[in-house]
């Protein structure tokens, strides 16, 4: 009991999001079509709602998918999480994840924003529903880079720009360019926790190096 209670503690904030994501998921499937559509769009972070100050659909959208569920989709994404929460900790894994969904989310709204207004988008794209998990997945796993050893750090990464292109070519959308921002907003924080969980090891060997040239000598005893 006491290893699971400290399991489920290294990884509270993957459990507790998964939690509400299952929660939001079977309630959508419990309404019809036209009350998903409503919840659907008063949840998107789509243009219409930032702009109108619907800050909370930031957090709201995170925990609803659009369509029919893809539980292997969801199951996935659950183990990435996990994983990555279980090896960098809880605050950086919440870190990344909150960088990944609202930095992507508010530059693609930014880009929108600017088509729109100059009619390189159709205002339709204002409305469009936008919610799911998927910028914060790219995201989480573009900063497992960190994680990697050298050798498989440029596969992993050159792995994921793949999967993002792959998808953005099959399906050209204002989410894809969400994917690839996400992921490359993972990818810096996987370069940025490097640098610096390599400046504090440097620091500690330098401090311990320090400590041990300032010990006194041993005393000799005298008969």
């Amino acid at each position: 009991m006491f290893r699971l209670l400290a399991f489920a503690l290294r990884i509270r904030v993957t459990l507790v999001y998964c939690i509400l994501a299952a929660a939001g998921t079977v309630a959508l499937g419990q309404i019809g079509p036209h009350d998903r559509w409503h919840v659907l769009h008063a949840a998107s972070t789509n243009l219409h709602n930032l702009t109108d100050g619907h800050l909370a659909t930031l957090v709201t959208s995170v925990f609803l998918t659009e369509g029919r569920v893809n539980w292997l989709w969801l199951a996935g994404v659950a183990i990435l999480f996990a994983v990555a929460e279980w090896i960098s900790g809880w605050r950086r894994f919440l870190v990344t994840f909150s960088a990944g969904h609202i930095g992507a989310t508010a530059l693609v709204a930014v880009g929108l924003f600017i088509g729109i207004r100059v009619d390189w988008l159709a205002d339709s794209l204002a409305m469009a529903v936008d919610v799911g998990v998927s910028y914060a997945a790219a995201a989480v796993a573009g900063s497992m880079i960190r994680y990697l050893p050298m050798p498989w750090r440029l596969g992993w990464a050159a792995l994921w720009i793949a999967v993002v292109a792959v998808s953005g070519i099959s399906n050209p959308s204002f989410t894809a360019v969400g994917h690839a921002v996400a992921l490359s907003i993972g990818l810096g924080l996987g370069a940025l926790y490097l640098q610096r969980d390599g400046s504090m090891l440097r620091h500690k060997a330098i401090h311990a190096t320090s400590a041990d040239r300032v010990q006194p000598s041993p005393q000799l005893s005298t008969l």
